[in-house]
């Protein structure tokens, strides 16, 4: 297992260009959820396979706005899950910025609190917006170099599907692995955890996460908590060391470029991951959370395994588990990280169907944003899966 000073090293710090991701833990007994509408043709229950996209490339900062990639499309079409689920997830979209050109940091000043222990980063936090993507601070070094997992090398590894999981420590979940997957090459890898009451293919149906760019690029892990009514929470939090240990002597992952996301339950248990597996983890992304009293969101009382970014999702208006959550979830990032109370909009993501802000002064390599929308997902309750998110997560954590 990796020390928090080795996970450090992986955290891109440029500044903030494709910010705007919240995360949040989500509720472990809410309804099931309900996809937007598809964006393109539509798909019914089972969902179509979305199309297009490409890579996102550059971000800056223009007019004291966070910028966000040029091109970073997730494709056009949609797909339909979970229990109850119909219609399918908009995931359209393309990102829009300039180019990156920020500065670079050198030396680097040791950062602690929280659980961290003082551990050094390069670059220093602060103020700087130039260039680059999510920094927190001024300019940041160079990206680091992949961490090849024991999996690397391995043909032909057993994937799974929604139909026949893989089991590890009672919990099932299927992987799905890049177009033309190279077993020598390390590839970033997204951990998605569905929210109560669905059945393990929500997150491959419904988060968008399947569309072109990151079904090219990136493995994604679709767990299912222990019992799916009861959804994610604290009893599941020991499965993750074992989860995390197959998967990775199983495939060829990037271990400094690992990200968790999920919604409702699932984005208790992504934030709950946040911190007490932050040395496994380089970003986190919550949606729609709720308190989870066994890990309670405030820092002093809880030892964390490190730092990560993160980016809390929160509906405005949610009447599921009220719109008081996300913000809990935030705060408790923004004290972890030792971030200002000043934030700054994120370009292209300013309506209220997203409306992202960066946090500035964060810890450098660690940055914070809260997107607090009014999509009405989730049968009109504003407690679902964004439209705007896998596309802006895509954005993001491509940059990392």
């Amino acid at each position: 297992m990796r020390s928090p000073l080795h996970r450090s090293k992986a955290f891109h710090a440029g500044t903030l260009a494709l910010c705007a991701f919240g995360w949040a833990a989500a509720c472990s007994s809410d309804p099931a959820s309900t996809p937007s509408p598809t964006p393109t043709g539509g798909a019914t229950n089972g969902g179509s396979a979305p199309t297009g996209g490409s890579t996102p490339t550059g971000g800056t900062t223009t007019g004291g706005i966070v910028g966000v990639p040029t091109g970073g499309t997730i494709g056009t079409g949609g797909t339909t899950g979970g229990a109850k689920a119909t219609g399918g997830a908009a995931t359209g979209g393309s990102s829009s910025g300039g180019s990156g050109n920020g500065g670079s940091a050198s030396g680097g000043t040791p950062n602690g609190g929280g659980g961290m222990g003082g551990k050094a980063m390069a670059g220093a936090s602060g103020g700087g917006m130039s260039g680059g993507v999510g920094g927190g601070g001024g300019g940041g070094p160079s990206k680091a170099a992949a961490d090849p997992s024991t999996g690397c090398g391995k043909a032909n590894p057993q994937v799974g599907s929604s139909g026949s999981p893989l089991m590890v420590s009672g919990h099932q979940y299927y992987v799905k692995l890049p177009t033309g997957y190279d077993a020598s090459k390390p590839y970033p890898t997204i951990i998605v955890f569905n929210p109560t009451n669905n059945p393990i293919s929500w997150a491959e149906q419904s988060a968008g996460f399947e569309a072109t760019g990151p079904k090219e690029a990136w493995i994604r892990v679709y767990p299912h908590p222990a019992n799916s009514s009861s959804g994610w929470g604290a009893g599941d939090v020991a499965f993750f060391q074992p989860f995390y240990d197959q998967i990775t002597s199983s495939f060829c992952i990037d271990k400094a470029r690992v990200f968790a996301t999920g919604e409702s339950s699932g984005g208790d248990f992504s934030s709950i991951l946040g911190c007490e597996h932050a040395n496994k983890l380089r970003a986190v992304a919550p949606c729609a959370t709720k308190n989870v009293s066994q890990y309670p969101l405030t820092v002093g009382q809880r030892t964390c395994t490190g730092q990560v970014a993160s980016v809390v999702i929160h509906g405005k208006n949610d009447n599921v588990v009220g719109p008081e959550n996300g913000p809990k979830t935030r705060d408790f990032y923004v004290a972890l990280n030792h971030c200002g109370t000043m934030t700054m909009p994120v370009s292209g993501y300013t309506d209220t169907l997203s409306n992202c802000v960066q946090y500035q002064g964060c810890d450098a390599n660690y940055p914070v944003f809260w997107c607090q929308h009014t999509d009405p997902e989730y049968s009109n309750t504003n407690h679902g899966w964004p439209k705007f998110a896998p596309k802006f997560l895509w954005a993001l954590f491509s940059t990392y």
